[in-house]
């Protein structure tokens, strides 16, 4: 991977998986994000944008909610499935456009609301998302955040290990404080939190990401998660469970953290 660039990692990894994540988000994440959107409480003449929109999973649940949303994304093929899933879902007041979350074209104090939902981690400048968020909100605007999370701080080199071994593009899990820190470090005030959690079958979150049994990256997330069975190690809270019978089956449990900040 030397020499490539973040946002070069991620669009491959979410072009090389665009159908499997966005069937995973849009289906899998569509409460999380009606949740985000009900905690960011927009009215209904809200002007919003979805930074990292991804298949467009936030952008949905904000759509009924305000005047228009636009949803930004590094990668074509992950707007492609955003573009089709809202065209199905009949939402006309929604427009994509492909680009960085860093530095997205629009000006100072334009809108009322930016969401983002799982994307943080991906971001080699989290720091410049956060105020770029911050940027285009007006006085009295929002900004609502939802990501992964580290559960303990000490859980961060084995946790971000096994992220790192499942997906190149990912850059590094933050703990709930320091993602509440990315936003009061860019001048919001934290207005609503709160935590969330999911339980996650291996073999899924391997199929997601693109990978099987046969493919290195498999072997090496499956070995790195089993060696943080004792102890932790990585705050995934790993373990095995009967499934159909005989069958094993390796779960595993994700935390998030929602946010909600007020410039």
């Amino acid at each position: 991977m030397a020499g490539r660039s973040q946002q070069e990692l991620v669009r491959e990894r979410f072009t090389r998986t665009a159908q499997q994540f966005a069937s995973f988000s849009l289906t899998k994440r569509s409460a999380e994000a009606e949740r985000l959107a009900e905690l960011a409480a927009p009215r209904a003449d809200c002007l919003a944008v979805d930074f990292a929109c991804g298949p467009g999973t936030f952008t949905q649940a904000l759509a009924p909610r305000v005047l228009r949303v636009c949803g930004v994304d590094l990668t074509p093929a992950l707007l492609a499935q955003a573009q089709h899933a809202s065209f199905e879902a009949g939402q006309k007041n929604v427009r994509f456009v492909c680009g960085d979350a860093g530095a997205v074209p629009l000006a100072d104090d334009s809108v009322d609301l930016a969401v983002c939902g799982y994307s943080f981690h991906h971001f080699d400048s989290p720091a410049q998302v956060a105020r770029e968020m911050a940027r285009i909100v007006r006085r009295g605007g929002r900004v609502a955040v939802v990501d992964l999370i580290l559960p303990r701080p000490e859980h961060e080199a084995a946790h971000n290990a096994i992220e790192r071994a499942r997906d190149a593009s990912h850059v590094r899990t933050h703990t709930a404080d320091e993602l509440g820190e990315l936003l009061v470090a860019a001048g919001l005030r934290i207005v609503a939190k709160g935590p969330g959690e999911r339980v996650r079958e291996f073999d899924d979150w391997m199929r997601i990401a693109g990978w099987g049994p046969d493919d290195d990256a498999y072997a090496e997330t499956l070995r790195l998660l089993e060696a943080s069975m004792p102890g932790d190690t990585a705050g995934f809270h790993p373990r095995w469970v009967e499934s159909g019978g005989r069958q094993r089956v390796l779960e595993f449990v994700q935390t998030s953290y929602f946010l909600v900040a007020e410039k």
